[in-house]
């Protein structure tokens, strides 16, 4: 009896507290929860993902046509637009005749309609010009002479700013590049220990790092989180002593493939085509240059062997071989192609009931541009030219928006509620960053919150990730208590997602935010991604998830905190999602305990 009744009080506890938490979901939703409907979803992705619209790439004529398509359904929804300024007032009338918002001017009323939904930017389309060139001056007593190499065969640079430079130089030779280490070896200082000073110079640095093969070198046992190892952290460390640029040299202890075979995969990667904000600065960046054979010759005297014959003596001595190269200069000019993208993003908002609570503003987003035709961003090279309808990536996600709006219009919250369809995610969250740090809708800082939609219509039916975790613990206890409706398995693994979809420029500027996925899948940025694969049903049930998480959002009086979680935090919120996953996916690795 006793144990009997024991059951009964923790029954009755567990009851009570399920009322009691359901009872925090502030009323109001139920209305607008009916209007989110498969049917509906179904027909903005199928429209969305077909081929007229061609991938949907940002800068096209097709992203245009979907941006109007989506614009078209804000304005059907009677949110107010992103821009009421320049001597236009909206004038909602959705008479037969009308095939758009009307927008009346101050003389005249005249069929216009997304323009005003419309926040313009510009993409800037940069590509390195063959034209680059890296050129080495040499001089002695009565003569000087000069070596120019070809760009792509002979060279290449990795530089992120896409604005021409030229920089001309003394050079350095700095053996591995390596600082001090704690066992006091450093190549910035000669075998003798005088200090190197690579200020305003070139330096030359050798890739990898002493003793390399030698599984018991003092290198090899602290390689663990060391900077040498790493050739872009050798370069950085340059950079702050004040190098302007880095050269570098492939080890001849090493057996290496010829430059255009070792090299193809970079040559892809920092002469492809790069997009970004014209107007938004990038982290100071300096170039660094991989070389073959023929300039690593001329600039050491066309010796190879004498580079191997030193590098053989450093690993017997561990004394570093770095010395100023005299009489020799380096030049490198790189040069862009570029042109400017017209975008824009399609942001409405709905405002709020509270005569106080509405001038803080929640926003809702899902980026609606996918990767077109291929031409970037598709997973095989096989692919380009091929239509990405993007039905999963993220027609879905941009539905759930649209669903969402509506749902929002049944029942206004307390909070203004901010809907933002972002353009030019796949060319690098450039919607979401120029609205974040460029554009926002009045100031960041009154954003108290974001929910992001990205890819939510595959995968199994009881699987959802969330991210944005990581950077507020309070944001997983609003999903929880809105997922009581649901019984999701929510799950919090996606941490190297936490930057990579449209949430990623508001938790860097502390907005509290959280991203609704549904996994990645093989069709992911391939042309199978199509609207027959959608679940629809599970495309409704997120967006309903995402919806009650938003309300919640923009009616509580806790509104959640920006935290970054310690790593043990992080660690435990990973252990606990891969035990949910393994319930739906066995193969899924054993958290080790």
């Amino acid at each position: 009896m006793k144990q009997s009744r024991s059951v009964f009080y923790v029954c009755l506890f567990v009851l009570l507290y399920s009322v009691n938490s359901f009872a925090q979901i502030p009323s109001g939703y139920e209305d607008g929860i009916k209007v989110i409907k498969s049917s509906d979803l179904k027909e903005y992705i199928t429209y969305l993902a077909s081929d007229d619209l061609k991938g949907r790439a940002a800068g096209t004529e097709e992203n245009m046509i979907a941006s109007k398509y989506i614009a078209n359904r804000f304005y059907e929804l009677q949110l107010k637009p992103f821009d009421e300024g320049r001597g236009k007032r909206i004038i909602f009338d959705t008479a037969d005749d009308t095939d758009g918002p009307m927008v009346k001017t101050n003389d005249e009323s005249e069929k216009d309609y997304s323009d005003l939904y419309f926040q313009k930017f510009f993409i800037l389309e940069s590509q390195m010009s063959d034209a680059s060139s890296l050129t080495l001056s040499y001089s002695k007593t009565n003569s000087k002479k000069e070596a120019s190499f070809q760009f792509g065969s002979q060279f290449i640079v990795d530089y992120k700013t896409p604005q021409n430079i030229l920089v001309s130089a003394p050079i350095v030779f700095l053996g591995y590049g390596i600082d001090k280490t704690s066992w006091n070896y450093s190549d910035y200082q000669t075998a003798d220990g005088k200090d190197i000073s690579v200020k305003d110079k070139i330096v030359v640095i050798v890739e990898g790092y002493p003793l390399e093969s030698d599984p018991n070198s003092i290198f090899n046992k602290n390689v663990k989180g060391s900077n040498f190892i790493s050739v872009k952290k050798k370069a950085v460390v340059a950079f702050e002593k004040g190098a302007l640029a880095v050269i570098v040299i492939r080890s001849p202890l090493k057996d290496n493939a010829p430059f255009a075979v070792s090299y193809q995969g970079y040559l892809n990667m920092f002469a492809k085509k790069q997009h970004s904000l014209p107007e938004l600065k990038t982290s100071e960046a300096a170039p660094i240059v991989y070389v073959d054979n023929n300039v690593i010759a001329s600039i050491l005297d066309n010796s190879l062997k004498g580079l191997k014959d030193e590098l053989t003596k450093l690993e017997s001595t561990l004394k570093p071989i770095s010395h100023e190269i005299k009489d020799k200069t380096l030049t490198l000019d790189v040069k862009y192609n570029t042109k400017l993208i017209p975008s824009q993003n399609i942001v409405g908002y709905l405002e709020g009931s509270d005569p106080v609570l509405k001038n803080e503003y929640i926003v809702v987003g899902a980026h609606f541009d996918h990767v077109g035709v291929g031409h970037f961003g598709a997973m095989n090279k096989s692919d380009v030219g091929k239509i990405h309808n993007g039905a999963d990536d993220n027609a879905s996600g941009t539905a759930g928006v649209l669903e969402i709006a509506e749902a929002f219009s049944k029942n206004r919250p307390k909070r203004s509620v901010v809907f933002i369809a972002f353009n030019a995610e796949e060319m690098g969250l450039l919607g979401s960053r120029y609205y974040a740090y460029q554009n926002p809708f009045k100031k960041i800082d009154v954003t108290k919150a974001m929910v992001n939609l990205d890819m939510i219509g595959r995968n199994e039916s009881k699987l959802v990730w969330a991210g944005g975790i990581f950077y507020s613990s309070d944001m997983k206890k609003v999903v929880e208590e809105a997922n009581q409706k649901f019984d999701f398995e929510v799950l919090y693994n996606v941490g190297l997602l936490t930057f990579a979809s449209d949430q990623g420029p508001f938790i860097r500027r502390e907005v509290p935010s959280i991203f609704f996925h549904s996994g990645l899948h093989d069709e992911y940025h391939t042309p199978l991604d199509d609207a027959d694969k959608i679940d629809f049903e599970k495309t409704e049930k997120v967006s309903k998830l995402a919806y009650v998480t938003a309300w919640i959002l923009a009616n509580t009086d806790d509104l959640p905190a920006y935290r970054a979680l310690s790593n043990d935090e992080k660690a435990d919120l990973v252990k606990e999602s891969l035990v949910r996953q393994r319930k739906h996916r066995p193969e899924v690795k054993k958290v080790v305990q």
